[in-house]
């Protein structure tokens, strides 16, 4: 079965009112080999007012927030389904995705009129990577190394 990792960017961290901005995502075959890529960004919605922290966070601009050769959100959610579909049936994974991204994806699915549940139905499932790290660092201390600098960010 193909493992899917994906990653969302957005306006905040309300799951009910934020929008996603970027949507990026990885298929690997069983071995954890690449298959396919796949990255979207869309404009902001006229009724969403982002979060200036996220804004930081994310490292986008207010000019691509308005940038009209971006897809709207709709047009934007259309693909990511399009594509999670034809890569379906697989593993969804992520950092935090079950409580954070999961929420706001299905929220997007449901506002553009969308099956709220692709990721864990018609032989899909997910899973949160962030839950594996903590398992692991609870059940065999040591085996992970994590780096304690911060990397350097460019402008």
């Amino acid at each position: 079965m193909s493992l899917v990792f994906y990653d969302i960017e957005t306006t905040g961290v309300d799951t009910y009112f934020d929008q996603i901005l970027q949507f990026a995502a990885i298929k690997t075959d069983a071995f954890f080999e690449e298959v396919e890529r796949f990255e979207i960004r869309c404009r902001l919605l006229p009724h969403v007012v982002p979060a200036p922290g996220a804004m930081i966070v994310n490292g986008v601009r207010a000019s691509q927030l308005v940038d009209t050769s971006k897809p709207t959100h709709y047009e934007m959610v259309r693909k990511i389904v399009t594509k999670l579909q034809s890569w379906s049936p697989a593993i969804f994974a992520g950092w935090n995705n079950v409580k954070f991204d999961e929420e706001i994806v299905r929220q997007a699915l449901y506002k553009t009129l969308h099956r709220p549940y692709l990721t864990n139905t018609n032989g899909n499932s997910r899973t949160d990577v962030m839950k594996v790290v903590q398992a692991c660092s609870i059940y065999s201390p040591g085996t992970l190394k994590i780096p304690t600098e911060s990397p350097t960010r460019l402008p």
